[in-house]
């Protein structure tokens, strides 16, 4: 493969939705797109409805959140795309739920809160939906995963965790030197993941504020809910950042596998600072003792 259709190749392979031609061999000539549904159009969502209203073999045809505010961003994307307008579902926290019941959805991306979507990817497999994207990671503990397994061998149903950075430019890059053999054996690998996240974390509670210490309800954002994981858990919450990229390159799962698994984390320490160097010593989420 030459350069040139390389870089073709992976570009198409940056949509969330990559399996979509193999999805689309079972519906009929009159009506050839696939229907996707979206539960979660916050600012992750977002960014899969964006690529998924680029695309002229898809319908957007119903998306679900509680958040006002994504909603509106999410509606007039929609809008400024010239697509049909899909069914909105909000309301609750169930409401993801009632648009499940509804008939001719194909696919279903997921793009909430870490702890909701083992019970949303299952969900979507138990309404007879086939296909089933999720963002990392599909749940928060090993049982949960095997859930997520067991469902979907017994619904011969499709669920990929929407892992993008192995679908990076770069990434697949070395992919494809490593299928050509390149380097030749690979025996040592290393990976990792550097995210500054403390503004993802914290914020003032509107979009863009700067140096703003709030998480939970006052925050805006994946602060609403992500930073609260580490008051509770410290570790690495979504490994495969970091391994899926080099697991590929060695055929973890095609053939090798992991024998034995080991992660180390340090004391918590940077939340904590953050918060006084941006609020103070007196802030009340100064408080807050991080894992």
């Amino acid at each position: 493969m030459n350069r040139k259709d390389f870089v073709k190749t992976t570009g198409l392979a940056l949509t969330s939705m990559a399996v979509m031609p193999s999805m689309t061999s079972g519906n009929t000539k009159a009506d050839p797109k696939v229907k996707v549904a979206m539960i979660g159009v916050g600012l992750r969502g977002q960014n899969h409805l964006d690529l998924l209203l680029r695309r002229n073999d898809v319908d957007v045809v119903a998306i679900c959140d509680i958040d006002d505010q994504m909603l509106a961003s999410s509606k007039k994307m929609i809008t400024t795309s010239g697509k049909k307008m899909p069914q909105v579902y909000t309301g609750d926290p169930y409401a993801w739920k009632k648009m499940l019941d509804a008939k001719g959805i194909d696919a279903v991306v997921i793009a909430t809160p870490w702890e909701w979507h083992k019970e949303m990817i299952i969900g979507s497999i138990e309404s007879s939906i086939k296909y089933v994207g999720s963002e990392v990671c599909i749940g928060l503990t090993l049982e949960d995963h095997w859930d997520v397994v067991h469902a979907a061998e017994k619904n011969n149903a499709h669920v990929m965790m929407l892992e993008n950075v192995c679908y990076r430019c770069d990434v697949m890059a070395v992919l494809n030197m490593v299928r050509q053999n390149v380097f030749g054996e690979l025996i040592h690998l290393q990976g990792g993941y550097q995210h500054d996240l403390r503004e993802v974390k914290f914020n003032n509670g509107s979009r863009g504020g700067k140096n703003g210490v709030e998480f939970g309800e006052k925050a805006f954002s994946e602060a609403k809910w992500r930073t609260a994981h580490s008051v509770h858990r410290n570790g690495d919450l979504y490994p495969t950042h970091g391994v899926g990229p080099i697991a590929h390159y060695i055929n973890i799962n095609r053939g090798n596998r992991f024998t034995n698994l080991s992660s180390f984390s340090t004391k918590s320490r940077g939340l904590h600072n953050y918060i006084v160097a941006n609020g103070g010593e007196s802030h009340p989420n100064a408080k807050v003792k991080f894992k």
